[in-house]
Protein backbone atom coordinates (compact mmCIF):
# COMPACT_ATOMS: atom_id res chain seq x y z
CA UNK A 1 0.00 0.00 0.00
CA UNK A 2 1.26 3.59 -0.70
CA UNK A 3 1.89 6.28 1.67
CA UNK A 4 -1.01 8.39 0.54
CA UNK A 5 -3.53 4.84 0.36
CA UNK A 6 -2.19 3.98 3.98
CA UNK A 7 -2.60 7.31 5.44
CA UNK A 8 -6.23 7.79 4.49
CA UNK A 9 -6.77 4.24 5.55
CA UNK A 10 -5.33 4.61 8.63
CA UNK A 11 -7.32 8.20 9.30
CA UNK A 12 -10.42 6.40 8.37
CA UNK A 13 -9.47 3.46 10.91
CA UNK A 14 -9.24 5.96 13.69
CA UNK A 15 -12.42 8.03 13.23
CA UNK A 16 -14.22 4.71 13.09
CA UNK A 17 -12.84 3.38 16.36
CA UNK A 18 -13.78 7.03 17.65
CA UNK A 19 -17.04 6.51 16.56
CA UNK A 20 -17.46 2.49 18.09
CA UNK A 21 -16.20 4.05 21.27
CA UNK A 22 -18.90 6.42 21.86
CA UNK A 23 -21.03 3.50 21.97
CA UNK A 24 -18.81 0.57 24.20
CA UNK A 25 -15.62 -0.34 25.20
CA UNK A 26 -12.50 -0.72 22.39
CA UNK A 27 -10.24 -2.91 22.03
CA UNK A 28 -7.28 -2.89 19.08
CA UNK A 29 -4.79 -5.47 18.29
CA UNK A 30 -1.68 -2.79 16.90
CA UNK A 31 1.41 -3.77 15.12
CA UNK A 32 3.84 -3.04 17.93
CA UNK A 33 5.83 -0.63 15.73
CA UNK A 34 3.42 1.05 15.19
CA UNK A 35 2.17 1.81 18.68
CA UNK A 36 2.87 5.66 19.10
CA UNK A 37 0.59 6.04 15.95
CA UNK A 38 -2.42 4.47 17.14
CA UNK A 39 -1.78 6.06 20.47
CA UNK A 40 -1.94 9.26 18.56
CA UNK A 41 -4.88 8.31 15.89
CA UNK A 42 -7.14 6.12 18.54
CA UNK A 43 -9.59 6.65 21.46
CA UNK A 44 -7.64 7.37 24.76
CA UNK A 45 -10.10 4.99 26.38
CA UNK A 46 -9.36 2.43 23.75
CA UNK A 47 -7.20 -0.85 24.89
CA UNK A 48 -4.77 -1.18 22.70
CA UNK A 49 -3.29 -5.18 22.34
CA UNK A 50 0.38 -5.10 20.55
CA UNK A 51 1.06 -8.00 18.36
CA UNK A 52 1.94 -9.05 15.00
CA UNK A 53 -1.17 -8.12 12.67
CA UNK A 54 -0.90 -7.99 8.72
CA UNK A 55 -3.51 -5.86 7.82
CA UNK A 56 -7.40 -4.39 9.02
CA UNK A 57 -9.93 -6.94 8.25
CA UNK A 58 -10.40 -8.23 11.77
CA UNK A 59 -14.10 -9.81 10.81
CA UNK A 60 -12.08 -12.20 8.96
CA UNK A 61 -8.55 -12.62 10.30
CA UNK A 62 -9.75 -12.81 14.19
CA UNK A 63 -12.23 -15.14 16.18
CA UNK A 64 -15.70 -15.40 16.25
CA UNK A 65 -16.94 -15.06 19.73
CA UNK A 66 -19.51 -17.25 21.04
CA UNK A 67 -20.78 -17.89 24.43
CA UNK A 68 -20.38 -21.65 25.75
CA UNK A 69 -23.50 -23.76 27.31
CA UNK A 70 -21.80 -22.67 30.78
CA UNK A 71 -22.41 -18.85 29.57
CA UNK A 72 -18.59 -18.17 29.48
CA UNK A 73 -16.84 -16.90 26.62
CA UNK A 74 -15.34 -19.14 23.80
CA UNK A 75 -13.58 -18.16 20.45
CA UNK A 76 -13.91 -19.62 17.19
CA UNK A 77 -11.00 -19.71 14.99
CA UNK A 78 -11.81 -20.19 11.06
CA UNK A 79 -8.37 -21.25 9.37
CA UNK A 80 -7.87 -17.82 7.50
CA UNK A 81 -6.11 -19.40 4.12
CA UNK A 82 -6.50 -15.61 2.54
CA UNK A 83 -9.89 -15.95 1.12
CA UNK A 84 -8.68 -18.88 -1.04
CA UNK A 85 -5.06 -18.35 -1.25
CA UNK A 86 -5.09 -15.19 -2.68
CA UNK A 87 -2.22 -14.04 -0.66
CA UNK A 88 0.94 -15.08 -1.54
CA UNK A 89 3.23 -15.71 0.41
CA UNK A 90 0.67 -15.55 3.40
CA UNK A 91 1.76 -12.76 5.87
CA UNK A 92 2.65 -14.79 9.01
CA UNK A 93 0.54 -12.75 10.90
CA UNK A 94 -2.54 -13.40 9.05
CA UNK A 95 -3.10 -17.54 9.91
CA UNK A 96 -2.20 -16.46 13.96
CA UNK A 97 -4.50 -13.20 14.55
CA UNK A 98 -7.08 -15.10 16.25
CA UNK A 99 -5.11 -16.96 18.27
CA UNK A 100 -2.96 -14.07 19.24
CA UNK A 101 -6.58 -12.10 19.61
CA UNK A 102 -7.72 -14.94 22.30
CA UNK A 103 -4.83 -15.21 23.98
CA UNK A 104 -4.39 -11.15 24.33
CA UNK A 105 -7.67 -11.30 26.21
CA UNK A 106 -7.59 -14.28 28.12
CA UNK A 107 -10.07 -16.18 25.96
CA UNK A 108 -10.32 -20.17 25.39
CA UNK A 109 -10.22 -21.28 21.58
CA UNK A 110 -10.93 -24.42 19.58
CA UNK A 111 -9.68 -24.48 15.50
CA UNK A 112 -12.80 -25.09 13.56
CA UNK A 113 -12.59 -28.14 10.82
CA UNK A 114 -13.50 -25.73 8.10
CA UNK A 115 -11.90 -22.43 6.55
CA UNK A 116 -14.17 -19.59 6.81
CA UNK A 117 -14.19 -15.86 7.54
CA UNK A 118 -16.51 -13.86 9.41
CA UNK A 119 -17.83 -11.74 7.01
CA UNK A 120 -19.37 -15.00 4.78
CA UNK A 121 -22.18 -15.32 7.39
CA UNK A 122 -25.05 -13.74 9.66
CA UNK A 123 -26.79 -14.79 12.64
CA UNK A 124 -29.91 -13.68 13.62
CA UNK A 125 -29.67 -14.90 17.25
CA UNK A 126 -32.60 -17.21 16.94
CA UNK A 127 -31.14 -19.96 15.41
CA UNK A 128 -31.41 -18.68 11.46
CA UNK A 129 -28.06 -18.49 9.73
CA UNK A 130 -27.29 -16.69 6.52
CA UNK A 131 -23.70 -17.41 4.45
CA UNK A 132 -23.18 -17.44 0.81
CA UNK A 133 -21.89 -20.76 -1.27
CA UNK A 134 -19.23 -19.12 -3.46
CA UNK A 135 -17.26 -18.97 -0.56
CA UNK A 136 -17.99 -21.78 2.18
CA UNK A 137 -18.20 -23.98 -0.64
CA UNK A 138 -14.82 -22.92 -2.61
CA UNK A 139 -12.70 -25.51 -3.43
CA UNK A 140 -10.07 -22.70 -2.73
CA UNK A 141 -11.13 -23.14 0.95
CA UNK A 142 -12.61 -26.05 1.43
CA UNK A 143 -12.50 -28.88 -1.61
CA UNK A 144 -14.94 -31.80 -1.80
CA UNK A 145 -17.27 -29.76 2.05
CA UNK A 146 -20.86 -30.32 1.35
CA UNK A 147 -23.67 -28.38 2.44
CA UNK A 148 -24.67 -30.57 4.77
CA UNK A 149 -21.42 -31.01 6.21
CA UNK A 150 -20.82 -26.86 6.13
CA UNK A 151 -24.22 -26.94 7.72
CA UNK A 152 -23.16 -29.82 10.54
CA UNK A 153 -20.19 -27.16 11.54
CA UNK A 154 -22.63 -24.10 11.90
CA UNK A 155 -25.20 -26.23 13.79
CA UNK A 156 -22.61 -27.63 15.94
CA UNK A 157 -20.50 -23.94 16.87
CA UNK A 158 -22.92 -21.47 15.91
CA UNK A 159 -25.74 -22.98 17.53
CA UNK A 160 -28.25 -22.28 14.52
CA UNK A 161 -31.14 -24.87 13.03
CA UNK A 162 -31.64 -23.35 10.15
CA UNK A 163 -28.92 -22.50 7.13
CA UNK A 164 -30.26 -20.25 4.04
CA UNK A 165 -27.73 -20.45 1.22
CA UNK A 166 -27.11 -17.69 -1.05
CA UNK A 167 -25.60 -17.75 -4.42
CA UNK A 168 -22.41 -15.09 -3.51
CA UNK A 169 -20.51 -13.85 -6.39
CA UNK A 170 -18.19 -15.59 -9.02
CA UNK A 171 -17.11 -12.03 -9.75
CA UNK A 172 -15.50 -10.70 -6.53
CA UNK A 173 -12.06 -11.69 -7.11
CA UNK A 174 -11.09 -10.66 -3.22
CA UNK A 175 -14.03 -12.70 -0.95
CA UNK A 176 -15.83 -14.57 -3.18
CA UNK A 177 -18.89 -12.87 -2.56
CA UNK A 178 -18.98 -12.68 1.21
CA UNK A 179 -22.43 -11.81 2.99
CA UNK A 180 -21.68 -8.88 4.98
CA UNK A 181 -21.66 -6.93 1.62
CA UNK A 182 -25.42 -8.42 0.36
CA UNK A 183 -27.65 -8.28 3.66
CA UNK A 184 -27.33 -7.43 7.47
CA UNK A 185 -29.87 -8.73 10.10
CA UNK A 186 -31.34 -5.70 11.14
CA UNK A 187 -33.73 -8.16 13.92
CA UNK A 188 -34.87 -11.65 13.32
CA UNK A 189 -36.81 -11.49 10.42
CA UNK A 190 -35.92 -8.19 9.39
CA UNK A 191 -33.26 -7.48 6.70
CA UNK A 192 -31.34 -4.51 4.92
CA UNK A 193 -29.85 -5.48 2.03
CA UNK A 194 -27.98 -3.95 -1.35
CA UNK A 195 -30.46 -2.87 -3.68
CA UNK A 196 -30.80 -4.74 -6.36
CA UNK A 197 -33.82 -4.60 -8.55
CA UNK A 198 -34.78 -4.75 -11.79
CA UNK A 199 -33.84 -0.62 -12.66
CA UNK A 200 -29.81 -1.12 -10.99
CA UNK A 201 -28.54 -2.23 -14.68
CA UNK A 202 -28.05 -5.08 -16.68
CA UNK A 203 -24.17 -5.90 -16.13
CA UNK A 204 -23.06 -8.65 -14.24
CA UNK A 205 -22.57 -7.33 -10.96
CA UNK A 206 -26.32 -6.69 -11.11
CA UNK A 207 -27.58 -9.84 -12.26
CA UNK A 208 -25.88 -11.11 -9.13
CA UNK A 209 -27.28 -8.94 -7.12
CA UNK A 210 -30.77 -9.27 -8.38
CA UNK A 211 -30.13 -13.37 -7.98
CA UNK A 212 -28.56 -12.84 -4.46
CA UNK A 213 -31.62 -10.50 -3.42
CA UNK A 214 -34.47 -13.20 -5.16
CA UNK A 215 -32.89 -16.31 -3.27
CA UNK A 216 -33.21 -13.83 0.00
CA UNK A 217 -36.81 -12.74 -1.21
CA UNK A 218 -37.49 -16.82 -1.21
CA UNK A 219 -36.04 -17.97 1.72
CA UNK A 220 -37.69 -19.00 5.02
CA UNK A 221 -35.94 -18.14 8.60
CA UNK A 222 -36.02 -21.10 11.37
CA UNK A 223 -38.98 -19.29 12.67
CA UNK A 224 -40.50 -19.83 9.29
CA UNK A 225 -40.87 -16.46 8.34
CA UNK A 226 -39.98 -14.92 5.03
CA UNK A 227 -37.86 -12.31 5.52
CA UNK A 228 -38.98 -8.33 5.26
CA UNK A 229 -36.66 -6.62 3.39
CA UNK A 230 -35.51 -3.29 3.04
CA UNK A 231 -32.76 -2.05 0.49
CA UNK A 232 -30.25 0.27 0.50
CA UNK A 233 -29.23 2.69 -2.53
CA UNK A 234 -26.21 2.20 -4.35
CA UNK A 235 -24.25 5.44 -5.27
CA UNK A 236 -23.72 7.61 -8.57
CA UNK A 237 -20.30 6.78 -9.70
CA UNK A 238 -20.18 10.01 -11.37
CA UNK A 239 -20.80 11.81 -8.38
CA UNK A 240 -17.36 10.72 -7.45
CA UNK A 241 -13.69 11.23 -8.15
CA UNK A 242 -12.72 9.48 -11.31
CA UNK A 243 -9.46 7.56 -8.96
CA UNK A 244 -12.16 6.08 -6.40
CA UNK A 245 -15.04 5.50 -9.37
CA UNK A 246 -12.98 3.49 -11.75
CA UNK A 247 -11.01 1.47 -8.68
CA UNK A 248 -11.80 -2.13 -9.47
CA UNK A 249 -11.61 -3.29 -5.84
CA UNK A 250 -13.88 -0.06 -4.72
CA UNK A 251 -16.55 -1.72 -2.95
CA UNK A 252 -19.47 1.48 -1.48
CA UNK A 253 -21.81 -1.54 0.36
CA UNK A 254 -23.84 0.73 3.02
CA UNK A 255 -25.00 -2.75 4.01
CA UNK A 256 -21.89 -3.29 5.69
CA UNK A 257 -22.19 -1.66 8.83
CA UNK A 258 -21.33 -2.26 12.70
CA UNK A 259 -23.64 -3.04 15.42
CA UNK A 260 -22.39 -1.44 18.92
CA UNK A 261 -24.11 -1.27 21.87
CA UNK A 262 -26.90 1.31 21.34
CA UNK A 263 -25.61 2.46 17.70
CA UNK A 264 -25.11 2.03 14.11
CA UNK A 265 -21.28 2.50 12.61
CA UNK A 266 -22.24 2.65 9.27
CA UNK A 267 -19.97 4.21 5.85
CA UNK A 268 -20.44 7.25 3.42
CA UNK A 269 -18.50 7.81 0.01
CA UNK A 270 -19.18 10.90 -1.18
CA UNK A 271 -22.30 10.74 -2.92
CA UNK A 272 -24.29 13.25 -0.72
CA UNK A 273 -27.79 12.56 -1.94
CA UNK A 274 -26.86 8.40 -1.30
CA UNK A 275 -25.48 8.77 2.07
CA UNK A 276 -28.00 10.71 2.90
CA UNK A 277 -31.21 8.05 1.72
CA UNK A 278 -29.24 5.44 3.03
CA UNK A 279 -28.37 6.78 6.37
CA UNK A 280 -32.09 7.68 6.64
CA UNK A 281 -32.94 3.76 5.82
CA UNK A 282 -30.50 2.59 8.37
CA UNK A 283 -32.09 5.05 11.02
CA UNK A 284 -35.67 3.85 10.24
CA UNK A 285 -34.71 0.20 10.00
CA UNK A 286 -32.72 1.05 13.37
CA UNK A 287 -35.22 4.20 15.50
CA UNK A 288 -33.55 3.09 18.94
CA UNK A 289 -30.04 3.35 17.93
CA UNK A 290 -28.12 6.53 17.13
CA UNK A 291 -26.42 6.73 13.46
CA UNK A 292 -22.48 6.80 13.19
CA UNK A 293 -21.64 7.91 9.44
CA UNK A 294 -18.17 7.36 9.17
CA UNK A 295 -16.30 8.94 5.62
CA UNK A 296 -15.11 5.43 4.00
CA UNK A 297 -13.02 6.06 0.40
CA UNK A 298 -9.76 4.28 1.83
CA UNK A 299 -11.04 1.56 3.26
CA UNK A 300 -13.77 0.63 0.22
CA UNK A 301 -11.29 0.63 -2.11
CA UNK A 302 -9.42 -1.89 -0.17
CA UNK A 303 -12.26 -4.10 -1.07
CA UNK A 304 -14.56 -3.68 2.17
CA UNK A 305 -15.97 -1.63 4.90
CA UNK A 306 -17.14 -1.35 8.51
CA UNK A 307 -17.81 -4.71 9.49
CA UNK A 308 -15.26 -6.39 7.94
CA UNK A 309 -13.00 -4.53 10.25
CA UNK A 310 -14.30 -4.88 13.45
CA UNK A 311 -15.57 -8.04 15.68
CA UNK A 312 -17.89 -7.76 18.46
CA UNK A 313 -17.46 -9.41 21.76
CA UNK A 314 -20.51 -10.30 23.98
CA UNK A 315 -20.25 -10.36 27.19
CA UNK A 316 -19.85 -13.26 29.27
CA UNK A 317 -23.62 -14.65 31.17
CA UNK A 318 -23.43 -15.53 35.08
CA UNK A 319 -25.45 -18.50 35.62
Amino acid sequence: MSGARRHEVVGELGRMAHAIAHFEPLHVAVAPPHLDEARRLLPAAATLHPMPVDDHWMRDTGPTFVLDDAGSLHALRWNFNGWGWKIRPMPDADPKLAQRVALALDVATTSMPIVAEGGSWHVDGEGTLIVTQTSILNPNRNPGLTRREAEDVFRHWLGVTHVVWLPGSSLDTITDGHVDGIASFVRPGVLLATGADGNDGNDEWAREARENLRALRLARDACGRYFDIGLLPGIDFDALPTAVADDPDFAPEYVNFYLPNGGVVMASFGDVAADAQARDIVQRAFPDRRIAQVPLRGIARRGGGIHCCTQQQPAAVSR
